[in-house]
């Protein structure tokens, strides 16, 4: 089997195979794996050094980070910059927690308020939220009428939060991928398509925090 990820190529084969018909498989499947690698390279690589001046993306803006020494930690958005206080600024994992930590907490607060925008105009009730830190998905809707947001979507542009917002409430109405599911996305989310583009191009970077 022959997977092209984030990593390059991996080949699984049964331990018996030689090294011959692996690389006759490899070559077999040549331009379908350099298509692949050259997709795969094109999403943008997150090097994130969580220290002065790094940048971060919030609502598909960047902020600059801006690390300062205090007592009392806490976090501020100004303009274009995210301070942070912290006793060691320095610490890198405890820069990078602060900013996760901020981000939660931005991403309840948006998502509940883009819910309760979303759901009147479906024509649902407003459902119970709940962050999710899942690695593969955007959202969740159960049979409960419960809604999980993926809190590392506040990186996106607003436009790109609404349609996730937007797509998990059309499942408390269609509890699948029909062709009326996404009528009913498209009757109140008609950019949906570009957000699901940017959901492609950019899902990865997102998911790398």
């Amino acid at each position: 089997m022959l997977t092209v990820n984030e990593h390059g190529l991996t080949v699984n084969a049964p331990w018996r195979s030689s090294e011959r018909r692996i690389a006759a498989v490899v070559l077999e499947a040549g331009e379908w794996v350099l298509k692949k690698l050259a997709v795969w390279s094109a999403y943008p690589a997150r090097k994130q050094s969580w220290i002065e001046g790094d940048r971060i993306r919030f609502l598909g803006r960047e902020l600059q980070l801006s690390l300062v020494e205090d007592s009392v930690i806490s976090t501020l958005e100004e303009g274009d910059r995210l301070k942070i206080a912290l006793a060691a600024p320095q610490g890198k994992t405890a820069v990078q927690a602060a900013v996760v930590q901020w981000y939660r907490r931005h991403a309840k607060a948006n998502f509940s308020e883009r819910i309760a925008v979303y759901a009147p105009r479906l024509d649902v009730a407003v459902p119970r939220l709940f962050l999710s830190a899942a690695r593969t998905r955007w959202g969740s809707c159960n049979v409960k009428g419960d809604i999980r947001l993926n809190w590392r979507l506040i990186q996106a542009a607003q436009s790109t939060v609404d349609y996730v917002v937007v797509h998990e409430l059309a499942h408390l109405i269609e509890m699948n991928h029909s062709r009326r599911f996404w009528k009913i996305v498209a009757g109140v989310c008609p950019w949906y398509r570009d957000a699901c583009t940017d959901l492609d191009r950019m899902g990865l970077y997102y998911m790398d925090i």
